[in-house]
């Protein structure tokens, strides 16, 4: 027995010696052929530039993985970016140190609101737009009902003619009644809403330009300066009508818009009210009920007339009113318009300067229990 496995052994010996000879052969053979392959590759691809590597290993340590060409070069342009908007603000702070320093506008916050969408129809626009559904929704319902109920209160034998008619009147203040939305419900949407608008006002850049200072100075001199959002819907209107006048001069002024056109009616009555995004001005005149409504282009001409009343009317909005806060008289408006398209140069405004309300944070962008701004 002990012949046999000493046979074996030696069998198993020789089977290890020409598998491990195979093994050296087929080694020796990849690397013949791994130093033809390296000896055809150009000096370039031989050799990895030392930044390049250090650049790898930079990616690895922040991404975990080495960048593609694409997000390297968009990377590189983010940087450009950024590099600019910085130089730009350093500038910007040279020039306007003195207005940036002390500038009007400080942040200030409600003593008792917080945000709360869970509990607080007002400051969930989800929840509010459903509620208002809710009310438009009831109040539709009267308004179909009152065909029947009216003919009710004819048919009743108790009540005089005046009694019938105030009571036919009443169904329809109803009506209107039903869609007014809850007024602390109201008051806590404009406290909410008012906070976005300051949230995006003080995110702007805009406010720290000279052609804000300026528009500040005249609103400081007329007695209108407390209300910063008021001031920044104003120069959205400004802006719209330099760069409409810049526009008007190289098209002409009796030339017609390629897009803009007017309501108006057969019987001469005009609706100024535009097709246009910023359509803050309205001045709509009552029509015949038998006069359908059309549309024709207008001038250069007439869009820059109608800009001109839309920074009057800006001055005047009371959808940017701060609460309690009075509007401003017409001929208050109409003075601070005037002064501000007269004393500020029109240069500035590009027409992408002065974006009021695209910073503005939506619900998901907030947090329940934060502050809220008042001013």
């Amino acid at each position: 027995m002990r012949s046999v496995y000493i046979i074996m052994g030696g069998i198993l010996a020789m089977i290890a010696v020409v598998f491990l000879t195979q093994n050296s052969k087929n080694d020796a053979t990849d690397s013949v052929q791994q130093a033809e392959t390296n000896s055809q590759e150009t000096p370039n691809e031989r050799w990895r530039h030392p930044e390049v590597v250090a650049l790898e290993k930079t990616e690895m340590r922040k991404y975990g993985r080495i960048l593609t060409p694409d997000e390297r070069s968009e990377q590189w342009w983010r940087e450009q970016d950024e590099a600019e908007e910085r130089a730009a603000s350093t500038k910007l702070y040279e020039e306007q140190k003195d207005w940036i320093d002390n500038f009007p506008f400080r942040r200030g916050y409600h003593p008792d609101i917080v945000f709360d969408p869970e509990n607080n129809i007002a400051h969930s626009d989800e929840k509010f737009y459903a509620y208002q559904k809710k009310l438009e929704k009831k109040s539709g319902e009267l308004w179909h009902s009152i065909p029947d109920r009216e003919a009710e209160i004819w048919a009743r034998t108790d009540l005089t003619r005046e009694e019938k008619e105030k009571a036919s009147d009443q169904l329809r203040l109803d009506v209107e009644e039903a869609r007014n939305p809850d007024p602390e419900i109201m008051a806590e949407r404009l406290v909410i809403m008012r906070h976005k608008r300051l949230d995006g006002f003080y995110k702007q850049h805009y406010r720290y330009l000279p052609e804000f200072e300026q528009a500040y100075r005249i609103f400081e001199e007329e007695g209108l300066a407390d209300n910063p959002i008021r001031l920044a819907h104003t120069m959205v209107g400004l802006e719209n009508y330099f760069v409409t006048q810049r526009q008007a001069k190289q098209h002409g002024l009796d030339e017609l818009h390629p897009v803009q056109t007017r309501t108006y009616t057969p019987t001469g009555n005009h609706n100024l009210h535009t097709n246009r995004i910023i359509g803050y001005f309205h001045n709509s005149q009552s029509r015949r009920p038998d006069s359908r409504p059309k549309r024709q282009r207008i001038t250069w001409g007439e869009l820059m007339e109608e800009d001109f009343h839309i920074v009057r009317n800006c001055v005047r909005s009371e959808w940017v009113a701060a609460p309690g806060e009075e509007r401003p008289s017409v001929k208050l408006a109409e003075r601070i318009r005037d002064r501000l398209i007269a004393e500020i140069p029109p240069d500035g405004f590009t027409g992408q300067t002065f974006l009021f309300g695209l910073r503005d944070p939506e619900d998901d962008e907030m947090r329940a229990g934060q502050s809220l701004l008042v001013e």
